[in-house]
């Protein structure tokens, strides 16, 4: 099997042609064949009835109809016709040419045309207009017409006959020139057609050498584009756009992969650092131990819950992550998350208030949401001010539900707004507490603050419910955080 595309369109292309050329061909053979025809037919009758119109003419001045057609025959002479009478008993009145004999005209030998098997025909047709009829010979036939004349009350039939050699002979000097021309028209469209489809696909050509050099040390380079309207310039845009997404994936998945290695080389130092010093004295005093131990719990919960989200978001990118969906109500939810809050913003100084407008029946992953929010909370607490105040609201617009978060601390900077919600970023860090809200609202010590997933998991968590989450406003008075959850669908 061919696997060359040139080669194929090559083939097709030459098939077609090919095709065409055949069909065109036949067509102007066939129509030559039939114009011929029909002007020999023409020229015949045309001829006969001149013929005609002499025999009745010379029959006034002779006394018998046999000097009529003998005197009309002699002003009538042609190189390649055969004229006669013949009565309609089938005998021959006059012919200019007698059986038997040949008469040369020119280049052509005129061949004795025999009438007698005509006559024979005629003797049995009831001929009343022009009549034309074929009589097989050696070299292809004769082509004869066969006119009514009347003299003298007497009925007679004129024989126009014309050998259809010359005719057979030019129809097969243009099958020849067909076949001959044929051939080399299929040769010549072959290679034009092969010139045609390598030019055709030397851009396609082109972009896949570029292509096969382009690899994941290399994704900066992208396809040349020749012309951008066209099926090869638009191909080549799609396959740099595809290239653009690829190198910002893999940008992004080296990115994660060293702050995951940061992220998890830090709290692991520490855990190391801090056996190491208890280890290095045989006796220690148990307070010193305590302590020692403390910091392991509180590294070791922060590492598990940097391992867990980024577990969560690695299933979540490869799609692995199902919701658990169930009927709740939002507004219990929201006055829930609200409580857990208020412990770790009591010990800072820090308000939180819940409001809810309406009841809000809703269909999700209610543990993924209360992460969601609390999320949210946990990020208003370490960035607000302190004695400041969170607001949670929830109400209901034409699309479903939102959920507000309002801090009161000093807002966020557009350069840094920008960034909120990719993993592992993190703003001032100097403007952040140290304490943050576990899944289950307990409070965690930390020594370090969040590795910036929480904003990064709760977008993930409002998009894979229909919802969004957004930066609404951020100015030096607070923030404001807005999640939209749809409505329940209809049953």
């Amino acid at each position: 099997m061919i696997q060359s595309v040139r080669v194929r369109l090559a083939l097709w292309h030459t098939a077609v042609v090919a095709v065409l050329l055949l069909a065109l061909a036949v067509g102007a053979y066939t129509f030559i064949a039939q114009m011929t025809a029909r002007r020999l037919d023409q020229y015949l009758q045309e001829t006969g009835a001149a013929f005609r119109i002499e025999l009745v003419a010379q029959r006034y001045e002779t006394r018998t109809d046999l000097e009529a057609a003998v005197e009309a025959l002699t002003e009538f002479e042609f190189r390649d016709l055969n004229l006669g009478v013949v009565d309609t008993s089938g005998q021959v009145v006059a012919m200019n040419t007698a059986p038997g004999e040949s008469q040369t005209t020119g280049d052509e030998v005129l061949q004795p045309f025999d009438p007698a098997p005509l006559g024979r025909a005629i003797s049995r047709m009831h001929i009343t207009g022009p009549e034309f009829v074929t009589v097989p010979d050696r070299r292809g036939g004769v082509r004869v017409a066969l006119l009514p004349v009347e003299i003298e009350f007497h009925p007679y039939v004129i024989v126009v006959a014309r050998p259809l050699f010359p005719q057979q002979k030019m129809l097969d000097n243009v099958r020849l020139v067909l076949l001959l021309v044929l051939p080399l028209a299929l040769v010549l469209a072959a290679l034009g057609g092969y010139l045609l489809s390598r030019r055709s696909l030397s851009p396609v050509i082109e972009m896949s050498e570029h292509a096969s050099r382009i690899g994941s040390s290399t994704l900066h380079e992208r396809l040349p584009v020749g012309d951008a309207r066209d099926e090869y310039g638009q191909l080549a845009t799609v396959i740099n756009g595809l290239l653009s997404r690829l190198e910002s994936a893999f940008e992004q998945q080296r990115r994660f992969m060293a702050d995951a290695s940061h992220e998890l080389r830090t709290p692991i130092a520490i855990l190391r650092g801090e056996a190491d010093i208890a280890l290095a004295v045989a006796e220690r005093p148990p307070e010193e131990y305590r302590e020692a131990l403390a910091v392991v719990r509180a590294e070791s919960r922060r590492l598990s819950r940097i391992v867990h989200d980024l577990f969560l978001l690695a299933r979540a990118d490869t799609g692995q992550q199902q919701l658990q969906l169930a009927d709740f109500y939002l507004d219990e939810l929201v006055a829930d998350c609200a409580r857990t809050a208020r412990t770790l913003a009591s010990r800072r100084g820090m308000t939180v208030t819940s409001s809810a407008s309406c009841e809000a029946a809703v269909r999700g992953d209610e543990d993924l949401v209360r992460r969601l929010i609390l999320n949210l909370l946990d990020n208003a607490l370490k960035y607000g001010c302190e004695g400041g105040t969170v607001d949670i609201t929830l109400g209901r617009d034409s699309g479903g539900y939102r959920v507000i978060v309002r801090d009161s601390g000093p807002g966020i900077p557009p350069a840094v707004a920008a960034h909120i919600f990719e993993r592992f970023y993190r703003g001032d860090r100097s403007r952040a507490r140290e304490s943050t809200l576990t899944n289950h609202g307990n409070e965690e010590e930390s020594h370090m603050v969040g590795a910036g997933l929480g904003l990064a998991i709760a977008r993930w968590v409002a998009e894979a419910h229909g919802g969004s989450l957004v930066l609404a406003q951020s100015t030096e008075c607070g923030s404001e955080f807005v999640f939209s959850l749809p409505d329940l669908p209809e049953s």
